[in-house]
């Protein structure tokens, strides 16, 4: 992550190093999407420009050893999945919540935590690291922010509550800071070259395979990795809006200092499809309803709000005349969505696959589709041009050619474990290949089922075992399967497999569960021990999730 977003080899504090004031600083970060190495990169610069030249590191690479010695630290950390820190976060988080860490009286710090407000444990890792180092003994040195998938204008205050505090800045010479544009990486404009449907017509899941298609000469990505795609927002969603609130096609805002038309803000640049608690709050703010104040103050029926719930949703069950200004400014920008790549660069140079299902749903009683699945499967055909970047996924790496991996994945989390399987064919990897793959029913959602048995038959798969839980009456699940082959599976991992688990949150909790009974059983080991020898896989980077 750090080689688009760190431009800068962080620098160890010394006093030549600070040009205004002889008080260190250091930040830390740690994220996977590369959001928390975007705001410590931007607060290095503000800094610098304010006679300031803080320590940044990448948390995965900070020496706790010297936490004791900081004065000043200030922390952007996300969270991931149901709560746990991020894969750079985990041996800064380990340490601190362990028990040789020491007090640390003389440490001023600040937590920027970096979350998704739809998921119930909000920016935990962020809450949890501020309140270990408070409980240290360390001082608050301004009040831990959160922040929403649109997280630039609470970032951009916290950061410069913090440097006005240092700089002791007082009234009107207080600086109120602004980040530069967020890019995690050169955005190409690819082509679809082939798009076709991999599930059966009496499937109930729609999924497509993707071809996509460059001639760029900087065009590269790692298999794990992932692409990020702007959304467009589907228009029958845009219509239902305007007419709600009354507007005309035509109406014209001021949108960031553009003249632009509501139509063309709710079609493609606001987010429409997912709400946030900070949208909400805002709304409260200029409709001031009493309902959603009580909602806003209620986090379980927040939480299970924002679920499911659209902004149209939103207007709906809190009516307000908004003008089309006011809900411009309340709604976020439109977020970009993220799909693991199924293709090997070295085996299809210049391409890349996906793997993308259409998100349907109904929620209080009206049914939803998702923005991106929705403009990818049904609005792009061959020919059309698309413009995407590269996530690289640091976390989720490709075992060396001569070591042995077992893949579990149920629905599109197949799509990594299909860009792995392309690679070590291409490069002639001697490492054995070990695949879990779980759906609904063979007969029409047997993903990519062609490939995969033609890696069986080849040798490329060493063992394929497979889950349909719809084919039976008691339902069986890839988790079943990983404890039918217990004492297989510890001896790979015992002669230095890797374990990759790709899939829902659910999945990834219910597979660890397994994989711990797993340890007891076969490993001989008490819970304690199963968990220890878990740890010790993660900080061999062994145990890799790929989780949503």
């Amino acid at each position: 992550m750090t080689s688009y977003i760190l431009k800068h080899k962080p620098q160890s504090f010394s006093l030549s190093n600070i040009k205004g004031l002889s008080s260190p600083i250091t930040i830390l970060y740690g994220g996977k999407t590369g959001n928390s190495a975007f705001i410590a990169e931007q607060m290095r610069l503000q800094f610098q420009t304010h006679e300031l030249q803080p320590s940044v590191y990448n948390m995965s690479e900070y020496d706790v050893n010297n936490l004791e010695n900081e004065k000043y630290l200030f922390i952007v950390v996300s969270t991931r999945g149901e709560g746990d820190p991020p894969g750079p976060a985990q041996q800064f988080y380990k340490y601190l919540f362990g028990s040789e860490v020491s007090k640390l009286p003389n440490l001023n710090y600040s937590v920027c935590a970096l979350g998704d407000s739809s998921y119930q444990n909000f920016c935990q890792a962020g809450k949890d690291i501020d309140m270990k180092l408070k409980a240290l003994g360390a001082k608050p040195y301004t009040d831990l922010v959160t922040c929403d998938l649109a997280f630039n204008s609470k970032a951009e205050t916290w950061a410069s509550n913090l440097i006005n505090k240092f700089q002791s800045r007082k009234n009107g010479d207080v600086l109120a800071l602004k980040f530069g544009a967020n890019s995690v990486g050169p955005t190409f404009t690819v082509k679809v070259k082939d798009k076709y449907r991999i599930t059966g017509d009496k499937s109930s899941c729609e999924i497509h395979h993707l071809i996509l298609q460059t001639d760029h000469p900087d065009f590269t990505y790692q298999a794990g990795d992932s692409v990020s795609v702007k959304a467009k927002n589907p228009y029958s969603l845009v219509v239902k809006i305007m007419i709600k609130l009354n507007y005309s096609p035509d109406t014209i805002v001021v949108y960031k200092n553009k003249k632009k038309s509501i139509e063309e803000l709710l079609a493609v640049k606001l987010e429409l499809t997912k709400l946030s608690e900070d949208v909400l709050r805002a709304y409260q703010l200029v409709s001031t309803d009493e309902n959603l104040k009580r909602l806003l103050e209620d986090e379980e029926k927040l939480h299970a709000y924002l679920k499911q719930a659209d902004v149209y949703d939103m207007i709906c069950d809190y009516p307000y005349a908004i003008d089309a200004t006011s809900l411009s400014q309340v709604l976020t920008k439109v977020q970009r969505r993220e799909y693991s790549i199924s293709s090997s660069i070295k085996s299809t140079p210049n391409e890349v696959h996906l793997t993308v299902k259409q998100f349907n749903y109904s929620a209080f009683d009206r049914d939803r589709i998702g923005a991106c699945s929705s403009y990818i499967n049904k609005g792009l055909q061959a020919g059309s041009e698309l413009k995407i970047q590269i996530i690289p996924n640091d976390e989720f790496r490709l075992a060396p050619v001569d070591v042995p991996i077992i893949m579990i994945g149920a629905g599109t989390g197949i799509a990594p474990y299909m860009s792995f399987l392309k690679e070590r064919e291409a490069v002639g990897a001697t490492g054995e290949n070990w695949l879990f793959f779980g759906e609904k029913e063979r007969k029409c959602d047997y993903l990519y089922q062609n490939e995969i048995e033609r890696f069986k038959s080849e040798g490329v798969l060493t063992r394929l075992d497979l889950a349909f839980s719809r084919d039976q009456e008691d339902k069986i699940y890839v988790q079943n399967r990983l404890k039918e082959n217990g004492q297989l599976v510890f001896n790979w991992i015992e002669k230095g497999a890797h374990f990759y688990i790709c899939g829902s949150i659910a999945l990834g909790k219910d597979v660890k569960q397994n994989l711990i009974e797993l340890l007891q059983d076969e490993g001989k080991m008490s819970v304690s021990e199963a968990l220890f020898y878990l740890e010790h896989l993660k900080e061999e980077s062994r145990y890799h999730e790929d989780l949503y």
